[in-house]
């Protein structure tokens, strides 16, 4: 049977926090989930400073009809449909999936208007280019509210301790018969730390815990680094020599990532599982006790991570600044067809990753060096 993705339609989860701090949002996304089994989501949980901790969540929420052979300007068909199977799948997509998915947010999403402290709502629908914006202040940080009015007429809230937002715009595709759009719904909360303040990550009580896990005979170690001075320009040699790379000093290039991968055979699944979900564990529970320490941890990474079969992909778990500038320790989880992979890394300014990441011994300004 042909298997086609009809539409990238995303949702997100409740944020993870403790029983008392669950709020209204957690049984909407609960509600929005039961629609749907595609997801693909942003969740983190951050403390950048000043004293507070932020829990981010953004999930997807998108469309997009197929086109066909008849459709003016288009040449070739989607895996050889008829303009009839095209139209049939469209419809039952449009019907089972996305309206009924855009009726619980917005249902949701007034609801929530009526217990929010304020909020801005607007919606634009004509000839198939739609704009459909929401922001909700569920709860103020002050005696006034504060609030900045984006270029695109969206509502932003910068001080308030929770707020949800939709921003989603659709427009029809060049054959002008069909839809394309992409929207993202978003939630964020912000709790003040005790004391009010915050400190560098303490990284050598962390990787003391990290590191025994690393410590199995099936698991191999090399250390790497990978780097580029000022002088070798990022953007200009992304698409060729990086999977990805972190700018916090445009346009000045200089950045460095020096640490230890650690390597699964594929075989060993079920060890790289236990890894895995050791390290979140333990990152995880670090930072719910300290959370006064300035970091970024990712949820869902390894659930992501292992989904990847027969392609390569590596993605961070967590970064802790540990000192002025950008200067942090990273945890990083890997897979390629061969197997998987852990990496712990001291990074300085822009972060790089090479696109032979899990070949490489040293990367330096596209000079290279194999393990």
């Amino acid at each position: 049977m042909k298997r086609i993705i009809i539409a990238t339609i995303s949702l997100i989860l409740s944020v993870t926090l403790s029983a008392q701090d669950r709020t209204p949002m957690d049984k909407i996304w609960e509600e929005i989930e039961k629609i749907t089994s595609a997801r693909q989501d942003s969740k983190m949980k951050v403390n950048h400073g000043g004293g507070q901790l932020l829990y981010v969540h953004n999930g997807i929420v998108g469309k997009e009809f197929l086109c066909s052979t008849d459709c003016e300007g288009v040449t070739t068909s989607f895996n050889n449909f008829t303009p009839e199977e095209i139209e049939a799948v469209n419809e039952r997509n449009r019907k089972e999936i996305f309206d009924k998915i855009f009726v619980a947010i917005r249902h949701n999403l007034d609801s929530l208007m009526e217990c929010s402290e304020e909020s801005y709502h607007f919606e634009s629908h004509s000839h198939d280019a739609d704009t459909i914006t929401y922001s909700l202040c569920l709860k103020n940080g002050g005696d006034s509210i504060a609030k900045i009015r984006a270029n695109d007429g969206a509502m932003f809230y910068p001080e308030a301790l929770e707020t949800v937002f939709l921003n989603y715009t659709a427009s029809p595709k060049p054959c002008g018969k069909h839809i394309r759009g992409f929207g993202t719904l978003g939630y964020n909360k912000r709790l003040p730390l005790p004391g009010g303040k915050s400190y560098y990550f303490d990284k050598q009580p962390y990787l003391d815990k990290i590191i025994p896990v690393l410590k199995r005979k099936d698991i191999k170690s090399w250390s790497f680094k990978w780097a580029q001075s000022d002088d070798y320009d990022i953007d200009a040699h992304h698409d060729k020599e990086f999977y990805s790379a972190t700018r916090v000093h445009l346009p000045k290039n200089a950045g460095q990532m020096i640490g230890t991968m650690y390597f699964i055979p594929r075989e060993k699944t079920r060890l790289a599982e236990e890894v895995f979900t050791a390290i979140d564990s333990i990152t995880l529970n670090y930072t719910e006790i300290h959370p006064e320490q300035m970091f970024m941890y990712i949820y869902n990474v390894k659930k992501e991570v292992m989904q990847y079969i027969e392609s390569s992909n590596i993605s961070t778990l967590f970064e802790g600044t540990t000192g002025k500038g950008h200067v942090s320790t990273c945890v990083l989880f890997g897979i390629t067809p061969k197997g998987y992979y852990a990496a712990i890394a001291d990074c300085e300014n822009n972060a790089c990753i090479p696109k032979e990441w899990s070949t490489l011994k040293s990367f330096f300004n596209g000079k290279k060096k194999y393990i």
